[in-house]
């Protein structure tokens, strides 16, 4: 794999991506407050069959938005539409993590002809009923204080981050090092909390909850769910999947908020047996 920046419009986007410029492509976006580096796990193993491109989400990671521009929705989903215009990217199947499935999710029923299949990781943000959602973010908010972020030591990130695995000891160092580095940056936790507040605004957010408009989802859907994820109800989840056309679901043991990392290997083989197979569900009868 390689890190890139990409010119967007004036806007320097930071992507690892890594496989031949030729193959299909799989986009991964990660969640709130996070970097691409959550997927160093994968990226390799699955540019074996696909180009993968894994961005900084406008606003977050090493993706600086301009001063004046806002870290809204239409903001991030146009910025990543831009970065796939600008790659050259017609088709694509996208792989997102928490917030960032919600993002994938959006992206695809704004232009579903473009996007091949879904894979959504542990997301409360797409399955979460508005009071459940509403309520987490007013919990990140109380907690939220962007001046410990800034200065956090690695081991103070890892107790962090490590309440949302089912094992810390798992947690990779490479994402230790990616959010060190990220908010020594004057600016990325001032927009996380722009974000936030955003999140916390029910009329803001309602034209971009995708629980109401799970049968819109029409193509191949793989959703993966860690059976101790602290962030997402699996009961909503299993109900909220039996909604999507094409909807299957796989379930962790033993893993919290990132199968990706606390399974790699098996997150690895679901997702290239899923993309890699010849008959869309779609397709069968």
């Amino acid at each position: 794999m390689k890190m890139e920046y990409v010119n967007v419009g004036g806007v320097q986007t930071r992507c690892i991506i890594a496989g031949e410029a030729g193959a299909p492509v799989l986009m991964m976006i990660h969640g709130l407050a996070l970097t691409a580096e959550i997927w160093c796990r994968n990226i390799d193993a699955l540019a074996a069959d696909h180009r993968v491109i894994a961005p900084d989400l406008f606003g977050h990671g090493f993706t600086r938005p301009p001063e004046d521009s806002g870290v809204d929705f239409e903001s991030k989903l146009g910025h990543l539409d831009a970065l796939l215009d600008v790659l050259e990217v017609d088709k694509l199947s996208l792989c997102g993590s928490s917030y960032g499935a919600l993002i994938c999710c959006l992206l695809y029923l704004r232009n579903p002809a473009r996007i091949d299949r879904l894979i959504i990781n542990s997301s409360g943000s797409c399955f979460n009923t508005a009071d459940q959602l509403h309520n987490q973010i007013i919990a990140m908010q109380s907690t939220f204080d962007p001046q410990s972020m800034q200065g956090s030591t690695r081991a103070e990130w890892r107790a962090r981050a490590g309440k949302n695995f089912f094992d810390p000891t798992k947690l990779p160092e490479e994402i230790l090092v990616a959010a060190q580095l990220c908010y020594a940056q004057d600016w990325p936790a001032v927009r996380l909390g722009e974000t936030l507040d955003l999140m916390a605004d029910r009329e803001a957010v309602a034209p971009y909850r995708v629980l109401e408009r799970l049968e819109e989802i029409r193509c191949p859907t793989l959703v993966l769910w860690g059976r101790d994820d602290h962030g997402g109800n699996l009961e909503s989840a299993e109900k909220a999947v039996a909604r999507i056309p094409d909807g299957h679901i796989e379930v962790f043991d033993a893993c919290g908020h990132y199968p990706m990392i606390e399974h790699s290997e098996r997150f690895g083989t679901l997702v290239r047996d899923f993309l890699a197979s010849p008959h869309p569900l779609s397709d069968s009868p």
